[in-house]
This record gives structure tokens, C-alpha cells and sequence, in this order.
């Protein structure tokens, strides 16, 4: 990738980034190799360093090692957040490089707020599109932002948080083909099942904005995890389980999505508490999340994934059956059944269909 190409998204202050590690050997070849891609280079041998230089200088990314004498990678990186005024979008993006075995500290680092990690030795192939595709998601939330300020400013919200709706949606398209129409399926799906379910005209409308927003928090998933066709590791799919928080935080600085940010943080929560983010269980799920769950999972199973074919109607109606009381809502299940025995929830989709008896891992985990 040319230097122009990843400096195309960046505004002027987005040029700058801070390596930090103690190996100078590491951090020498990391600069050289970002300054070759246009960006402006500084660096720091431990995380005290780094802190200082952040105190006096700005920079839209900071590259930092974990295993470092003094203030550890995972340190540095709650400090720089600590620095941060909240919502700011021109607050630094932390990447992580770490030369320690397993996933485990890259799961803490995503947990954490850091926007990707490496493990050395890593490929320059890879962290160039890593921080394109930084730039691209920082130019997304710069839009989002000075979308809320025009909100703010000309009182017209309407207009302005469809705009910045639909530049989310296109943009978790780019990373995952197999998402697209999904969302706004689900949102349709939702919309009809709070309508069987008498809610308010206004209700409806929250559902229906929620499900085409509900994993708008997989812009933050690393490409390779949203795309693998095969099984996911239990770090990659603790790496998944962060797009509820991470969309609800994307959401939140727009004042006019702001009442959709708890059904899209809770849609994974399930009935018996051993849903994510934060196990919450039966009517402490706020009720719009627990009509979205039955709306993101029917759709879901339904349409085709990387990983497989879509499911047939009766399969997905079985399978949506056997979560009620454990999965479900008895409510929104029974909604679910009433509407398609109407003929009303399944959409055409051009997907082969298959038969096959269904994994218990996708019965678990099918979305």
C-alpha cells in the first residue's frame, strides 16, 4: 500500500505516532518503516517515556510493546486513556506488540481499549492495512462526531443521524460481506415483533434503529476474526463478545441514537444469565434487547455465514423453540412463532439451503 493511499484518510493532526519499546532494534525498524509511509515517527524506550511525550505532544497512535521494564504495555495503555477527555475523537488509538505466548494478553488488550495487537514477529503487511483501516474508523467517528455537533447546533437530528447511521452500517459492511442486509433485516424483524407485541408507534421505531445498528461494534474486530471460515478459538470469540460495548460506545456521542445504545449493548444477553456483556438474565434484559435477540438470531441462522450455508425455516424455527426460557423471552419466542405461522418474518435470500443436522456449537453460538 503507497503512502498516499494511507494518508488519504488522515487529517493533519493524524500523521503523528509514538513507538514505544525497549528494544531499540524493534522501535528503530518500526519508525523507519512508518516514516517511509509518510507518518511522522517519534519514540520512547519504556511506557514513563511515552507519558511524558504524550503530555506534550499529540499523536493519533501510539505502538507500544507489553513486555517492558517499569510500566507495562497494558499499563501504558490505561494511562493514555487515562489522559483522554471522554468522547474525544482525536484522543491517540493504541496498537499492541507482544512477544508473549498464547492470546491471553491480546484479550486483555482489546478489553482494555486498545484498537489491535501483534504478536512479534509481525508482518509490515499486516500492520499497514491495520492502520488504514485505523484511519478509516477514526475518520468514521470524526464524521459521527461533528454529525452530533450539528445535531446539537441545528436542531434538525433527524436528517443528520441517518446520515451518520448509514456511514456505520456501509463501513461494517466493508469489513464482512456476509453482514450485509443482515442488519437491516433484523432491524425489520424487530420492528414487526414489537408491533405484534403492542408497543408504541415510538418503540417500534427504537427496535427497528437498533437492529439496523445492532453489530455496528464489529468495525472494531479484527478482519481476520469476522471472516475465518472455520471454528473461532475461545480468544476470538472473547475478542467478538466486545462489539455489544464497543457499538453502544460508538453510538452514545449522537444524541438522536442515544435511546438504541442499551438494546444494541444487551442483544447478546440471554434469559438465563449466561448471556454477555454483563450476564443479565430474564426481566432485568431491557425487554427491547430481548425482542432483538430472537430477531438477530432468526435472521442469522437463517442467511449465509463464512463459516456456513443458511438454515432452513423449519431448522431455524426448531432451533429459535428449543432457547425459549433459556436463550429467549417466552414473549418475543411466541411473538416469533404467531408471526411466522402469518407468513410475515422470512424474507427471500438468494443462499443455497441445507438440510444437514445442525452442529450443537451453532446451536450455542449461532450468531
Amino acid at each position: 500500500m503507497s503512502p498516499a493511499v494511507t494518508l488519504s484518510f488522515a487529517q493533519t493532526d493524524e500523521r503523528r505516532i509514538l513507538v514505544v519499546d525497549d528494544e531499540p532494534a524493534v522501535r528503530n525498524m518500526l519508525a523507519v518503516f512508518l516514516r517511509r509511509l509518510g507518518f511522522e515517527v517519534e519514540t520512547a524506550p519504556d511506557g514513563e517515556s511515552a507519558l511524558e511525550v504524550l503530555r506534550h505532544a499529540e499523536f493519533f497512535l501510539v505502538i507500544s510493546d507489553v513486555g517492558m521494564p517499569g510500566l507495562s504495555g497494558l499499563e501504558l495503555l490505561k494511562a493514555i486513556q487515562g489522559l483522554a477527555q471522554p468522547n474525544d475523537p482525536k484522543a491517540p488509538d493504541v496498537i499492541i506488540v507482544t512477544g508473549k505466548p498464547g492470546e491471553r494478553v491480546a484479550v486483555e488488550a482489546l478489553r482494555g481499549g486498545a484498537y489491535d495487537y501483534f504478536a512479534k514477529p509481525f508482518s509490515f503487511d499486516a500492520m499497514t492495512l491495520t492502520v488504514k483501516r485505523l484511519l478509516e474508523r477514526r475518520k468514521l467517528q470524526r464524521e459521527a462526531h461533528e454529525y452530533h455537533t450539528l445535531l446539537v447546533r441545528m436542531e434538525s437530528e433527524g436528517e443528520h443521524a441517518r446520515q451518520a447511521v448509514q456511514a456505520l452500517v456501509e463501513a461494517v459492511y466493508a469489513k464482512d460481506r456476509y453482514t450485509r442486509g443482515h442488519m437491516e433485516r433484523v432491524g425489520r424483524i424487530a420492528g414487526k415483533l414489537g408491533t405484534y407485541m403492542g408497543k408504541s408507534e415510538e418503540e417500534v421505531q427504537i427496535l427497528y434503529q437498533a437492529g439496523t445498528l445492532h453489530d455496528i461494534g464489529k468495525i472494531g474486530t479484527p478482519d481476520h476474526v469476522l471472516t475465518k471460515p472455520s471454528s473461532l478459538t475461545e480468544s476470538e470469540w472473547e475478542t467478538i463478545r466486545l462489539h455489544p460495548t464497543v457499538g453502544a460506545n460508538i453510538l452514545a456521542p449522537i444524541s438522536a441514537l442515544r435511546h438504541v445504545c442499551s438494546p444494541v449493548k444487551c442483544h447478546h444477553e440471554r434469559w438465563d444469565g449466561s448471556g454477555y456483556p454483563d450476564k443479565l438474565g430474564g426481566e432485568d434484559i431491557p425487554e427491547s434487547a430481548r425482542i432483538l435477540a430472537v430477531a438477530d438470531v432468526c435472521d442469522a441462522l437463517f442467511s449465509d455465514r463464512a463459516y456456513r450455508v443458511g438454515l432452513p425455516e423449519s431448522t431455524v424455527r426448531e432451533i429459535i423453540r428449543a432457547g425459549r426460557g433459556s436463550h429467549f423471552d417466552p414473549a418475543a419466542c411466541e411473538a416469533l412463532e404467531d408471526l411466522c405461522e402469518a407468513g410475515q418474518i422470512f424474507e427471500p435470500l438468494v443462499s443455497s439451503r441445507s438440510d444437514r443436522r445442525v452442529p450443537d456449537d451453532e446451536v450455542k453460538s449461532p450468531c
